[in-house]
């Protein structure tokens, strides 16, 4: 005769409950593919085609490609044939995410617009940058993104944002530093410390000054910059792996530099009440703008002035050295268009701009807007699905219909390979020609299409 113990009444409990949640779990799953299967069959979508990975459950050997991309300096063109290959919209896996890549004008618009509470920046994203910018704009969501965005406003309502005399002296400086002997300069180089020159100026009322004043240079600080921007963009890359990845460099960089920011907060801090007792006695507002003196009207908390600071230093220095940097690439190899916009620069006969004035030149706007047709300042973004959602294109055999998008799925939009679709900007889609922009017409529907690739306030 066999004697079978029972089991203790803590361990039923226990066995119980681990059965009841596994029956909770299974029923909400099967509930949910019930209604992701509702929404498929009403909206008519079909799966895009998918990057065929070694790895199809982490996607290891994609991110590692991409990775060695990265470091050999041809990431744009490893992505950009990816869409040559597999069509404007497709789907793999990144680390722990599912992905949907695509290029589509209407299904960017759908994330960055028509749809857009319907994502978020993202745990992918947040988790990179997350050290170096904390809670900014760049990196917030819901009520916290509309928060910064009502903080940083009345910062840039003042008419001196539009004021160009505050950029006369660093043009100068620009202009002296280029040597005139015909030996060949860097101009990249240049324009980044024209930008972090007159981005520190506006920010703190004091510049950098890494051009004037070179042998005063913090040298070291500007390397914290770049490795700070470059730890949190490989910090993306790597995904749920960078956890396991040493980043000692990125974390001393990230210190520097708030380092860096935090003392000019804190100065300005301690300025702030004696300046503001002083503009009362005085009846009037300084007449010169600093963003830092702006924002601390709006709060006093100096965590948050830095994350907004350091945010919008990086936005602010990197794009328009960017810019700046391609544009007089393109130009340096095409003496024509070079020629015809010294013309309408001669125009103004040696005297600086009006502000007004520059809105009026036609081919100077049609080379800015080549310029980031061609190269943009941001090449790529993302977003992730906040709820299982839509976009309207890129499924099926013809990548026409619907696809769905489950929540929690990271949605990626790359710039750089949509603005040199042939089927949009023509069989010369990979040529700089500024007079694409010339007919009204077709600059309007070409402008919509840049403009959907920058549409996002906080696209970083």
């Amino acid at each position: 005769m066999v004697v079978r113990e029972s089991l203790s009444p803590l361990t039923s409990f226990l066995v119980g409950g681990i059965i009841l949640a596994t029956l909770y779990l299974l029923a909400l799953r099967l509930k949910t593919r019930r209604a992701r299967h509702k929404i498929i069959k009403q909206r008519g979508c079909e799966a895009p085609p998918r990057l065929p990975l070694k790895d199809a459950f982490f996607g290891v050997d994609g991110i590692y490609d991409a990775l060695r991309a990265a470091r050999t300096k041809t990431y744009l063109d490893y992505k950009r044939s990816h869409y040559a290959l597999h069509g404007n919209t497709f789907s793999y896996k990144f680390s722990t995410l599912s992905v949907i890549s695509t290029i589509e004008p209407e299904n960017i618009k759908t994330v960055l617009s028509t749809a857009f509470k319907d994502y978020v920046v993202g745990a992918p994203r947040r988790n990179a940058y997350l050290p170096l910018l904390g809670n900014s704009i760049v990196l917030a969501d819901g009520a916290q993104w509309e928060h910064s965005r009502a903080l940083l406003r009345p910062s840039f309502a003042r008419s001196q944002v539009s004021d160009l005399s505050m950029l006369d002296i660093h043009v100068e400086n620009l202009i002296r530093t280029i040597p005139r002997d015909g030996s060949t300069v860097d101009l990249g180089d240049l324009f980044l410390c024209y930008t972090a020159d007159v981005t520190t100026d506006l920010m703190f009322g004091e510049s950098i000054q890494s051009l004037s004043r070179p042998e005063a240079f913090q040298t070291n600080l500007m390397r914290a910059f770049r490795d700070a921007q470059a730890g949190a963009v490989r910090r993306f890359r790597l995904g749920s792996f960078a956890r396991f990845v040493p980043q000692s460099t990125f974390y001393q960089a990230v210190k520097q530099v708030h380092t860096y920011v935090d003392a000019h907060i804190n100065r300005a801090i301690k300025q702030h009440e004696s300046l503001k007792q002083s503009l009362n006695d005085s009846g009037r507002e300084d007449e010169r703008y600093v963003f830092l003196h702006e924002l601390l009207k709006v709060t006093g908390d100096g965590e948050i002035v830095r994350n907004e600071l350091v945010a919008i230093f990086f936005a602010g220095r990197d794009t328009t050295s960017a810019l700046l940097s391609n544009l007089f690439f393109v130009l340096a190899r095409n003496p024509r268009i070079w020629q015809r916009l010294r013309d309408e620069v001669n125009q103004l006969q040696g005297r600086k701009p009006t502000l007004d004035e520059l809105k009026t030149m036609k081919y100077l706007g049609s080379c800015l807007n080549e310029a980031l047709r061609l190269y943009p300042v941001v090449p790529a973004s993302s977003r992730v699905a906040l709820r299982d959602t839509v976009l309207p294109e890129g499924g099926g055999v013809n990548e026409r219909s619907p696809v769905f998008v489950a929540a929690g799925s990271l949605v990626v939009f790359h710039y750089f390979a949509l603005h040199q679709r042939k089927d949009l900007w023509g069989p010369d889609a990979d040529e700089f020609r500024p007079e694409r922009w010339q007919n009204e017409k077709a600059s309007w529907v070409m402008l919509t299409h840049l403009s959907t690739s920058m549409i996002c306030a906080n696209a970083y």
